[in-house]
């Protein structure tokens, strides 16, 4: 008995150090996008992108439980850069018709990172201990930064010098949080990355701890959740001009909700890791529509208030949402897949329950040609 309450304990500590970092990453955001907006996105993205680097050396060199949790919350807040400045500079540049295309291609890169890393990081951490994954994030954080360097022009047209003032960047936010036609899409683009993170917090220890995957091999039932996602970037990419973006959203809205009950379906009647997967594959090809029409509707309907506060608040409600997802799975965490499941079908609900009730009678415009 006390062995359980041991390994229960171990879990939950893990899955809690898990969502630290999200949370770190939703709230730094609204931080950094004031920051692009007074300095530019160019200097911003290298001098965060440095210090993410150097949070992962801290890291790499914990010396216990304690300063690798502070130097993962630390990685999150220096990541969250990343974030906004990538929304910022698509808004700089693009349409909303023009930012569907962009952010389906965005997603697919992003996407590789989820497929990769858990293969990669799996082999790295048998072959060579924890410690080394830190190292390897460093080096590839820094030759990400290097490239940023030599290939990113600056997108701002024009400089923001008051938005560091509080009164400038908290009315900015204010007037976003009160835009209803924002926060019908910025809302369920958060419930949805709620229930990834969910699976992404929880999974390791369903299909490590309770189902006996090897971690080498655990990259591999991840790999097919993000092939899923990558397939619907795909579809959104090649539609996108031809089909309403309100109408890919909802479609992407109602895939994630039945993925949500496939997930249900196989937990109660048929649990095991591949039917797992194929489930959250099924929510992670509808998440991914949503992801790619959600942050280019909102940004539509949120310009006007500094690109880098608006992408800053997109981006914090969306990682904002991953994590509620990441702390509520943890807080319900019983070492079975049924806290996972009704996080990620909770999620699902919500997206749909928030666009229904946040839209304010959006009607469907034509499809351009």
């Amino acid at each position: 008995s006390s062995r359980r309450r041991h390994t229960r304990y171990i879990s939950v500590t893990g899955v809690q150090t898990c969502a630290l970092p999200i949370s770190a990453f939703a709230l730094a955001q609204l931080f950094h996008g004031p920051l692009a907006d007074r300095f530019g996105r160019r200097p911003v993205l290298l001098t965060g992108m440095i210090l993410f680097a150097s949070t992962a050396v801290m890291a790499a060199l914990a010396w216990s439980i304690g300063a690798l949790i502070l130097a993962r919350a630390l990685m999150g807040m220096a990541a969250a850069v990343e974030a906004v400045i990538a929304l910022a500079v698509i808004l700089d540049l693009y349409d909303e018709a023009g930012a569907v295309r962009v952010l389906a291609f965005y997603s697919m890169v992003i996407a590789i990172a989820p497929a990769v890393a858990p293969l990669v990081g799996g082999y790295v951490h048998v072959w060579l201990g924890w410690r080394a994954n830190f190292w390897l994030l460093a080096a590839l954080i820094m030759a990400t930064t290097l490239i940023a360097w030599r290939l990113l022009p600056e997108t701002l047209a024009e400089r923001d010098y008051h938005a560091l003032r509080p009164h400038r960047f908290l009315s900015a936010y204010a007037n976003l949080l009160s835009n209803r036609s924002f926060m019908a899409y910025a809302v369920p683009v958060g419930f949805v990355m709620g229930g990834l993170f969910a699976f992404i917090t929880e999974a390791p220890f369903v299909l490590i701890n309770r189902h006996g995957v090897p971690i080498q091999h655990f990259g591999f039932f991840q790999a097919l959740v993000v092939a899923a996602f990558f397939c619907g970037n795909v579809l959104a990419a090649r539609v996108a001009g031809h089909v309403a973006n309100i109408k890919l959203f909802a479609a992407g809205i109602l895939f994630a909700l039945l993925g949500g009950i496939a997930l249900a379906a196989v937990v109660y009647a048929a649990e095991a890791p591949w039917n797992i997967a194929a489930a959250m594959a099924v929510y992670a090809a509808g998440m991914a529509l949503v992801l790619t029409t959600g942050p280019a509707l909102a940004m539509s309907a949120g310009r006007g208030q500094g690109g880098g506060m608006t992408a800053a608040m997109l981006s914090t409600l969306e990682v904002g949402g991953g994590a509620l997802g990441a702390a509520t799975v943890a807080w319900l965490h019983d070492g079975t897949a049924w806290p996972m499941a009704l996080t990620v079908g909770g999620g699902a609900t919500g997206a749909l329950l928030s666009w229904l009730l946040l839209r304010p009678g959006i009607r469907v415009p034509s499809a351009r040609r």
